[in-house]
């Protein structure tokens, strides 16, 4: 009787595989142009005229999957984190909307808002603005990390 059982599911899962490999791949979802690991060069918030590099004990890094995003502040010295904010997002051509599903503490105001930007990648730099969803004016320049 084991024997028979044992056969019986081999035999399903050759008909399992068989299937499978019978079917037509599934068709490639586009990967944007942003998938990667950036850090913040510059950045210019409300109407400052200037861009201003990030202070010295922020590190500022924006990890994108074909999927989701999530940026970290990270002081160099501790290795600690001081904020994050994440979730899904959406980029065709020149625009990005980020979907915020969860945040460091503090930043509760933005969970289940979309943050909508103008977006332009050249090469390794990536330069997006727009008005935050509690009316911050944001400009900032990230470049690819290798």
């Amino acid at each position: 009787m084991k024997s028979t059982s044992a056969m019986f599911v081999a035999l399903g899962f050759v008909c399992l595989v068989a299937l499978a490999a019978d079917k037509p791949a599934a068709p490639e979802k586009k990967t944007s142009p942003l998938v990667g690991t950036w850090e913040l060069v510059s950045e210019k918030w409300n109407d400052a005229k200037e861009f201003t590099a990030p202070p010295p004990e922020r590190k500022s890094l924006k990890f994108i999957t074909p999927t989701h995003f999530i940026w970290v502040w990270v002081d160099p010295k501790t290795k600690k984190l001081s904020n994050s904010m994440g979730g899904t997002y959406k980029h065709d051509r020149n625009s990005y909307t980020e979907s915020i599903e969860f945040a460091f503490e503090g930043m509760e105001a933005y969970l289940g808002k979309e943050q909508k930007f103008t977006a332009k990648v050249d090469g390794d730099k990536w330069n997006h603005s727009g008005v935050l969803s509690e009316g911050q004016k944001l400009e900032e320049i990230w470049r690819r990390v290798k």
